[in-house]
């Protein structure tokens, strides 16, 4: 095979293009399940194992035909990692990904308060009916969870109120 037939190294963008974003985050960003801690976290990682956090942290726009696709295919990765009805609302967000990843956070942390409270009567509210003790636990734990990312902490003595408080007559003598 002679020098000129040798095909050109495959570009930043060709090594890239097989990491799938839903493939390495666990997790779709949901409005309802309050994840956008846990979702931003997995997807910061993700994206800065391959080097490209610049595309989402900074105002840096290019004309490089390179730069432009791989800014698509993390917009591509966003949306693929969203749930539907969320993708729904932000799959026509005009820019960069850059653009996407604020109109995202944007989004998460309208009327965090409202739901904060929310859930908060709700955590305050739950009762055991016929879950087993596991579930009813790990729902408490994930209430919690969703609380502390909407900037609310939820102390370890209040979850234990919280669980006792739930629990019916079949627990009466733990009580």
């Amino acid at each position: 095979m002679a020098v000129e037939d040798t095909p050109p190294p495959p570009s930043t963008t060709d090594k890239i293009i097989p990491f799938s974003i839903p493939n390495k985050v666990p997790i779709k960003l949901d409005l309802e399940k309050h994840n956008y801690n846990s979702w931003s976290s997995f997807s910061l990682i993700h994206i800065g194992s391959l080097g490209l956090k610049s595309h989402i942290e900074t105002d840096t726009a290019s004309t490089n035909p390179e730069w432009c696709q791989l800014d698509d295919l993390i917009k591509m990765w966003i949306l693929g990692s969203l749930c539907y009805s969320f993708q729904e609302q932000v799959v026509t967000t005009p820019g960069n990904a850059k653009a996407l990843w604020d109109r995202l956070k944007e989004l998460f942390h309208d009327n965090k308060d409202a739901r904060a409270i929310n859930l908060n009567n709700e955590l305050w509210s739950i009762k055991i009916g016929k879950m087993t003790v596991n579930e009813y636990c790990t729902k408490i734990r994930s209430m919690a969870d969703r609380l502390i990312n909407l900037g609310c902490v939820v102390s370890d003595k209040n979850l234990v109120i919280c669980t006792i408080n739930g629990l019916d007559s079949r627990f009466a003598n733990l009580v």
